[in-house]
């Protein structure tokens, strides 16, 4: 199975980091720890099939910007558009969330903040979720 059926195959289940790595190690893109620009948590490197990521970040933050980083190698992005970061935000959010796990904590959630806590994603991470084409606003 390639690696692109594998993210496929975890969409909305809620993987976790080494799960995550794991997709990382078949699609033989390498994950690294590295200083970035201010502002950046993240970043995809086409050429070299290399993903950085601040060392700074938290377990969730780890999980969620590797996610948005697997996006942009899913999709070959090469540079950066708004276009590119909101198809990569998208892809986390779908591979991230579990849409029952998401309505079940719709119900006493009271805000996105409280949402992200319990599915153990970042608050952009929730947010794309609900803005995706036929996503219950929960």
């Amino acid at each position: 199975m390639d690696w692109q059926h594998g993210a496929a195959a975890l969409e909305g289940t809620s993987p976790t980091l080494s799960d995550l790595l794991d997709l990382c190690l078949q699609a033989e893109l390498e994950v690294l720890d590295a200083p970035l620009p201010p502002g950046w948590l993240g970043a995809y490197d086409h050429a070299c099939r290399r993903i950085l990521l601040a060392p700074w970040l938290t377990p969730v933050e780890q999980r969620s910007v590797l996610a948005h980083e697997l996006g942009h190698a899913l999709r070959m992005h090469v540079g950066s558009s708004a276009a590119d970061e909101r198809a990569a935000e998208r892809f986390a959010a779908r591979l991230l969330i579990d849409p029952a796990a998401l309505r079940a904590a719709c119900a006493w959630a009271r805000d996105d903040a409280e949402l992200a806590d319990e599915l153990g994603v970042t608050v952009d991470v929730v947010r794309a979720y609900r803005a995706l084409p036929g996503a219950s606003a929960a």
